[in-house]
């Protein structure tokens, strides 16, 4: 049976968990809760979207938890990072250990980020929003008479 996986929100984890999804052979789809996906993307990095940095020490994370930044960035790895969006087609530059488009324009992240959930065909359900989630278990029993 293959996998369904519904992701809620269609900023940049969003549309990359569902691509992840789907080359892992999951049906995936998006629901977004306004016009367009990915909006925000254009806006990081002064519009140039800093896609990560070379330098991933414990010390360059600050806030209440740091120790929880440090464990979600320890689960992808840099190196794994910079082969996704090259996988894309987006070709990268480093400026003093961060990574940016080689454009320099968000537009180009959000572009590959959608050309390739085109490619994959993984449906974008935008102004949907949503009020609750569960899971239903259906159990199939078969019953000969």
């Amino acid at each position: 049976m293959k996998r369904r996986v519904m992701i809620i929100g269609g900023g940049a984890s969003g549309m990359t968990a569902a691509i992840a999804a789907a080359r892992e052979g999951a049906d995936a789809v998006i629901l977004e809760h306004t016009k367009r996906p990915g909006k925000k993307i254009l806006s990081t990095g002064n519009g140039k979207c800093n896609l990560t940095n070379l330098d991933m020490r414990k010390e360059a994370f600050h806030g209440e938890n740091p120790g929880f930044a440090w464990k979600v960035v320890g689960e992808v790895p840099v190196k794994e990072t910079l082969s996704f969006f090259e996988d894309l087609g987006l070709v990268l530059t480093d400026r003093n250990g961060y990574v940016y488009p080689a454009t320099g324009q968000a537009s180009s992240v959000l572009d590959a980020l959608r050309f390739e959930l085109e490619r994959l065909k993984i449906p974008v359900l935008c102004e949907c929003e949503v009020l609750s989630v569960s899971k239903k278990l259906e159990l199939a029993t078969s019953r000969e008479p």
